[in-house]
């Protein structure tokens, strides 16, 4: 099964509320938000539109629970951005959505938080193949399907709560007091 066809473009206009998967450097790009219609569903199996996460800073990353070797290091990575936000005495949405929906079932997302005692703030979501395209394409990870494993980038982004991009990090080498925004 992959899940980028070739010829097969994914609508990500609405993704972000603006023409275009990314804007121009000199623009600061919208934390995302669902297109009409998508379908995102949080490890309970609920219902999710990107929009709850606006009006207070959000952290963005993508992963998939059968990785083992970047998701795990982005997971610690991500807790120490969460707990650089408790030290500022902030409690701050961390939000995973999965590169793998056909395998990451809800059932399985929430044993995956479960199992490695992932905090309450943390929300773990997966979306249809055009959501997850779109997000993907959203965040610069570039994922490659091969034979059941996804290669892909590693990206950080933490949203102001105007929905604003105030920080990006590509891969683990940062410092995690520097991600937190107010």
């Amino acid at each position: 099964m992959r899940l980028f066809r070739a010829g097969r473009t994914a609508p990500v206009l609405a993704f972000i509320g603006m023409v275009g998967c990314l804007p121009s450097s000199a623009q600061s790009p919208a934390a995302p938000v669902s297109p009409q219609g998508a379908s995102w569903t949080d490890e309970r199996g609920l219902a999710v539109d990107l929009e709850r996460y606006r009006g207070a800073p959000v952290v963005f990353t993508a992963f998939f629970t059968s990785c083992t070797v970047r998701c795990p290091l982005t997971i610690s990575k991500l807790r120490e951005v969460d707990d650089a936000f408790h030290k500022r005495g902030s409690s701050v949405p961390i939000v995973l959505v999965t590169l793998d929906p056909h395998t990451d079932t809800t059932g399985r997302l929430l044993r995956f938080k479960e199992d490695r005692h992932l905090p309450d703030n943390w929300h773990l979501l997966r979306g249809g193949d055009e959501e997850t395209r779109a997000f993907a394409r959203y965040l610069h990870v570039d994922p490659a399907y091969d034979s059941g494993h996804i290669d892909h980038e590693v990206r950080i982004d933490v949203f102001d709560a105007k929905g604003g991009l105030a920080r990006s990090f590509a891969g683990w080498s940062f410092d995690p007091d520097g991600a937190v925004v107010q």
